[in-house]
């Protein structure tokens, strides 16, 4: 009889492997076989499913998952590569130099969560969609902030609109695309 662990561990490859096909991420046998040695690696699944509650930086993932940092750092750059998590650098909530926080895309995070669990652990700034993160900085600036603290979050804005602009381009061209496509459509 399979115990509890290893049938969950089944289950989260056979999600992420079927996001991947669906997302167009694996074409062929050689990236079914790439996903299934990432999956392989029993830290880097659990590194999936911590960031499927939530999202963290690299010393966060450390104490969650009480590995070391250089062992922590290497399995989420094999998981970046292979289109399963996001990293982006942003501020933390107190002072010094931005960090740089990881999450799984939104919809492969609720393919990995559980039932009715909900995602507690997120910051403010879920990394995936920069709307929450504007309305925190909209929140910073009515408090007294330093001269330099203002040039960061100018800093983060323009990101965040180069960004804005960026999609709207594309998005753009996808609707371009699918109007040429429904013209073409014989209509019965």
């Amino acid at each position: 009889m399979l115990d509890i662990e290893l049938l969950n561990d089944i289950e989260l490859i056979l999600k992420i492997l079927s996001y991947q096909i669906e997302n167009k991420n694996v074409f062929a046998m050689k990236e079914i076989d790439e996903i299934l040695h990432v999956l392989g690696n029993r830290t880097r699944r659990r590194m999936l499913t911590e960031l499927a509650t939530g999202e963290g930086f690299v010393n966060e993932l450390v104490k969650r998952l009480d590995d070391h940092p250089q062992s922590i750092i290497r399995h989420l750059e094999v998981l970046k590569k292979h289109n399963l998590i996001v990293g982006k650098k942003r501020q933390g909530s107190g002072r010094g130099r931005p960090r740089l926080y990881y999450t799984l895309f939104p919809d492969l995070a609720e393919l990995i969560r559980e039932p009715g669990e909900k995602s507690t652990k997120l910051n403010n700034a879920h990394l995936c969609s920069p709307f929450p993160r504007l309305n925190t900085i909209k929140k910073r600036l009515e408090d007294r902030i330093s001269h330099s603290e203002q040039r960061k979050l100018i800093f983060e804005v323009e990101i965040i609109r180069e960004e804005h602009e960026m999609a709207v381009k594309v998005c753009n061209e996808i609707l371009e695309n699918i109007k040429k496509k429904v013209k073409k459509i014989p209509i019965d």
